[in-house]
């Protein structure tokens, strides 16, 4: 039997070839929405505009996702650079990578004030901290008239623009559009596209945790209801872990805001005349891809800096942007406590902080930017010699560094305070081979994957912190090699491309079902082996 003959939906995740996915993909126009795209373009010293890698977790999982779909991946313009190349570009598109393009990325262009409401007001500052279970109830958010103009002229007209430009990509062709939007900037957008295309398959990924119904209720009952309808337009939603499923099923099951059906053994959601499935599908990276950047020349330049500045200590490691749930300054005052608690570890560790600025836009990461700076420099006037700086600090957009980083640690320490999933765990069991542990928080998604291969902590308490900070350091070498090489076995089963095929399955089983091919009430398919968590 000719292997594309075989039901996309059907084929074994492990044995999938390019091939198959060409051969599905020949009649389909794959469409991908996110607020970040995976390049900006930005002026240099010599007047010259460069490209740039877009940062985040989203950008790194669909990078490697989209090799050789053809895709277009619609992303808000994030520089006057962005705008220059668009208006440049043949019809609006730029084609990724430039010399042998493999997708492209289109801009939608908003204007300043309305992006800004979306952006920072409401994605960054209502709708992030409130799935990260960082609102500081006792004082913000305060959810004044300033808010809700924002969510009726930002988050609204902003997720409209998304859903105008998908429209525009849809009517661009003959082929069956999957659409693919991510995360929680674009919660609106499918209800919006459904509006000109009804019949269009629309999954969401959500990429950061999902609150539970009590906190979820923080947010005002008008915005939950036309969140949660937004969310119900779309044929399937994903999320990392069944632990964010079982939550927003429960917020759905409430009936306070939506009046929904809830299926939690199928896990469905019926609103309307709509059946939404809901799935998690663990996130991962592409490891060869990974590797292949690892090989290059100015990350081995890196590494031998990284050498040079450990001089012959152990070297403790973490690699994060500066934000507030990756909890950055209790991952310091832990490795203060340990230094205060274990003296005998006294100039023989270097903890190297390579961190990423994040939404300088906003003062709350100005003032944990400056804040992190201040810890370290106080750990460094408390302990420090003049032989020894037991903290280094950099704050700069580099990816060589990080990938340096990864390769040398002896630990890594992963800390943050919740984290939907967290792929810098992933990258440091897949690119360090010198059986390097990781210290990994209990509220990443990532640790119910890797939990047994990396040392559990509770990310707010730096006793506990200290403690597996000390033990990590001075494990025997044979448990070492045995938790390094299980924890990237794990992560090496599955790929980010894997991920993403899962989106697409799903997504054809729904096709299926319209069009009558099967029973009304199918199921989707069994979880992979490797989303099964036991």
């Amino acid at each position: 039997m000719d292997e594309t003959s075989v039901e996309f939906d059907e084929l074994d995740l492990e044995t999938i070839t390019p091939r198959q996915v060409r051969q599905y993909l020949k009649d389909k126009f794959v469409i991908v929405a996110s607020n970040r795209g995976p390049v900006e373009f930005r002026r240099g010293s010599d007047g010259a505009i460069k490209a740039h890698r877009g940062a985040g977790g989203v950008v790194t999982a669909m990078s490697t996702a989209l090799v050789a779909t053809d895709a277009v991946w619609i992303s808000s313009m994030r520089t006057k650079e962005d705008a220059v190349k668009a208006r440049e570009a043949p019809g609006g598109r730029l084609a990724m990578p430039p010399d042998k393009p493999q997708y492209w990325v289109k801009y939608i262009i908003p204007e300043k004030k309305d992006f800004q409401q979306y952006y920072s007001v409401i994605s960054n500052s209502v709708l992030w901290p409130l799935q990260h279970y960082l609102y500081d109830v006792l004082r913000r958010p305060v959810i004044d008239e300033s808010v809700h103009e924002a969510w009726n002229n930002g988050y609204r007209k902003i997720n409209r623009l998304f859903a105008d430009e998908i429209v525009r990509e849809i009517r661009s062709t003959d082929k069956k559009a999957l659409v693919f939007l991510q995360d929680y900037h674009l919660y609106l957008c499918a209800q919006y596209i459904r509006r000109k295309e009804p019949d269009v398959l629309i999954h969401h990924f959500t990429h950061c945790p999902w609150a539970q119904p009590d906190y979820f209720r923080f947010l005002p009952h008008a915005m939950r209801r036309e969140l949660l309808q937004g969310m119900l337009a779309n044929d399937v939603l994903g999320f990392h872990t069944a632990h964010y499923v079982n939550n927003f099923l429960q917020c759905c099951r409430e009936g306070e805001a939506v009046r929904a059906t809830v299926d939690p053994k199928r896990r469905t959601v019926r609103h309307g005349p709509r059946e939404t499935y809901v799935r998690h599908y663990p996130i991962s990276i592409d490891h060869e891809a990974l590797e292949r950047t690892a090989r290059r020349a100015d990350v081995e330049s890196y590494r031998e800096r990284l050498r040079a500045l450990a001089a012959g200590r152990k070297l403790l490691v973490r690699v994060d942007r500066v934000e507030p749930s990756k909890n950055i300054l209790r991952g310091l005052q832990g490795y203060e406590h340990f230094l205060r608690r274990f003296p005998e570890w006294h100039e023989r560790v270097v903890f190297a902080n390579f961190l990423y600025p994040s939404r300088s836009d906003l003062k709350e990461y100005r003032d944990l930017q400056r804040d992190t700076a201040e810890a370290a420099n106080a750990i460094n006037s408390e302990f420090g010699t003049d032989d020894w700086e037991p903290v280094h600090l950099e704050i700069e957009d580099n990816y060589p560094r990080s990938v340096a980083a990864l390769m040398e640690y002896d630990v890594l320490l992963v800390n943050p305070v919740v984290d939907g999933m967290n792929l810098v765990c992933k990258e440091g069991a897949v690119l360090n081979r010198r059986n390097g542990l990781i210290v990994l928080s209990v509220n990443a998604g990532a640790y119910q994957e890797m939990r047994g291969t990396v040392l559990p902590i509770n990310p707010l308490d730096v006793v506990e912190t200290a403690e597996v900070l000390r033990n990590a350091l001075q494990m025997g070498e044979r448990k070492r090699k045995g938790m390094a090489r299980a924890a990237r076995e794990i992560v090496e089963a599955n790929t980010s491309f894997k991920w993403f095929l899962q989106q697409m399955r799903a997504l054809r089983r729904v096709e299926k079902q319209r069009e009558g091919g099967e029973r009304k009430q199918a199921l989707l398919p069994e979880l992979p082996r490797y989303e099964r968590f036991e």
